[in-house]
């Protein structure tokens, strides 16, 4: 694909809300399913005219999606999901949450292993990894992927897996701004600094709906203290190295994951906006394994692959791990 093909179609995916459709039947009888699917009420007549509206306008991106997936020679499939709904900056705001924070950098560090790399990864299968999580409509994606990536270092440290509270960290790390975006680095120094996060059975989840919550962290309770962490060097083939050792925290363009539903995702525009974990990837289908934070009813079971060998989502240029004593 050469490069104008390519800047075109990255213009088609960035650029598909710009035109206004006609609501048609069609898109009205599609929002109707859309209603009943996800289970979506609206407090008025107006409300749903509005949403209706922005479902009609999604559906077009959703075409323009597939067709630039297409153009690329990608397989992924945008389809109807959960968040058709909302505008995109709607989205962003309820969803995301990353916060750049380049004073907080460390210097990058390669990391390396002993022996060749693995030609599949994928760390499900090693059970370090906890089930898929839901941080609902708080922008506290920085929290879950931090959380996410302390849970599997701790196992890998010689810990049981067990799944530990990104409510503390959303409500108590003062440095980010709860449900309103941070940064996975400076809430690794949040649990370095108080000793460790208690368990999520200790400290549930309550920002769901998009309140911080009052801090609520005991010191009785904290457990899996961390020395620091890691940030790996750009690129994929220091994410792949990384990947050999452990699943990883990372930071992607995430805005074409609104529509998002099945498939290696290739045309992935956009700034650096949403945290996830990175648990895996396959070198013979060329593909990162990617869990987020939306619940198992997005994606594939909550999941997503995102293709091998493109930096696609700007996979590989925020990508950190904990360390452990």
């Amino acid at each position: 694909m050469n490069s104008v093909i390519a800047t075109a179609i990255l213009a088609v995916a960035a650029n598909a809300h710009a035109a206004v459709p006609t609501v048609t039947t069609e898109h009205m009888e599609a929002f109707k399913l859309f209603q009943t699917k996800f289970g979506k009420k609206y407090s008025s007549d107006s409300e749903w005219a509005e949403r209706a509206g922005i479902f009609a306008q999604n559906l077009e991106t959703v075409h323009m999606r597939n067709k630039a997936e297409i153009m690329a020679g990608g397989d992924a499939v945008h389809g109807v999901t959960k968040f058709m709904d909302l505008t995109p900056d709607e989205f962003s705001q309820q969803y995301m949450g990353y916060i750049a924070r380049n004073e907080s950098k460390v210097i990058r560090t390669d990391v390396h292993i002993d022996g060749p790399l693995a030609d599949d990864v994928d760390w499900r299968t090693k059970g370090a990894v906890t089930e898929v999580k839901d941080q609902g409509q708080c922008g506290s994606c920085w929290a879950f992927s931090a959380t996410e990536a302390i849970e599997s270092y701790a196992f890998l440290s010689g810990a049981k897996l067990q799944k530990l509270s990104a409510q503390q960290i959303t409500s108590c790390d003062k440095v980010d701004q709860g449900c309103n975006g941070g940064n996975t680095e400076t809430a690794y120094a949040y649990v370095k600094g108080t000793k460790g996060l208690e368990t999520e059975s200790n400290y549930p989840y309550t920002s769901g709906t998009g309140k911080d919550g009052i801090c609520k962290a005991t010191l009785i309770k904290e457990v899996q203290p961390i020395t620091g962490f890691t940030s790996v060097t750009k690129g994929e083939s220091n994410l792949q190295t990384a990947l050999n050792d452990g699943p990883v925290s990372i930071c992607v363009a995430a805005n074409a994951f609104q529509t998002y539903t099945s498939g290696i995702l290739k045309i992935c525009p956009g700034s650096i906006d949403h945290c996830v974990q990175a648990v895996g990837y396959s070198t013979s289908d060329k593909y990162w394994i990617v869990r987020n934070s939306w619940n198992t009813d997005w994606g594939e079971e909550g999941y997503i692959r995102v293709a091998m060998g493109y930096n696609a989502c700007k996979i590989s240029n925020d990508v950190t791990f904990p360390t452990f004593k």
